[in-house]
């Protein structure tokens, strides 16, 4: 039985945002997705897109924006009887170097707005959370435009290497626990995270 029922990845729909920094959790759920050779489909009542994999979770992206992301969570929670502690939510973190990840149990929204529309709607942040980092603001940038920049090509190997290890981390959460994943992943360069190569 996975640790996790339901896995949030966070991002904003539609095709001018696919590739953006913000939507670090969608690029991490949809390769997944892929990878398994499953779709996506539309949950009009939930207002997201989800699907269930053959590891039995079910992998939401809300179709909400990111400043409302609670709605759609805070909905699957109520509709599947979950609780705050059988979620897990992909975020993107500025706050963390491209290519480096850190696991939460819970804590603060950190700034983020998905994570403060979450929090919000369920009263609580005890809910585990993996962000992934997008490096942190340029001088000269505003937050808003940085989070909503298109990765460059030349972060793209870094990116990969960022979604893979999202993905084991998850897996190894799912299996051995947030504590050991945690252990494990927490803290690894960027270059240490291309574990598979």
């Amino acid at each position: 039985m996975p640790t996790y029922k339901l896995i949030v990845g966070l991002g904003n729909p539609g095709a001018q945002y696919l590739f953006t920094r913000h939507n670090v959790g969608f690029l991490i759920l949809d390769a997944w997705v892929d990878e398994e050779g499953h779709r996506f489909r539309e949950e009009r009542a939930q207002k997201s897109l989800s699907v269930c994999v053959d590891s039995g979770e079910r992998l939401v992206k809300p179709m909400t924006y990111m400043n409302e992301s609670g709605m759609a969570v805070s909905a699957w929670l109520e509709w599947l009887k979950l609780k705050a502690s059988d979620l897990l939510v992909v975020v993107d973190d500025v706050a963390l170097p491209l290519g480096q990840i850190r696991l939460r149990p819970e804590g603060s929204a950190g700034g983020h707005n998905g994570l403060k529309s979450i929090e919000s709607r369920l009263g609580t942040n005890a809910y585990a959370r993996l962000r992934c980092g997008v490096d942190p603001v340029p001088p000269g940038w505003a937050l808003e435009r940085w989070v909503l920049s298109k990765f460059r090509s030349d972060e793209e190997d870094a990116l990969g290497r960022m979604i893979r290890t999202a993905r084991m981390a998850i897996e190894c959460c799912q299996s051995e626990g947030i504590a050991v994943a945690m252990n494990r992943f927490n803290g690894l360069s960027p270059v240490d995270s291309n574990q598979e190569d």
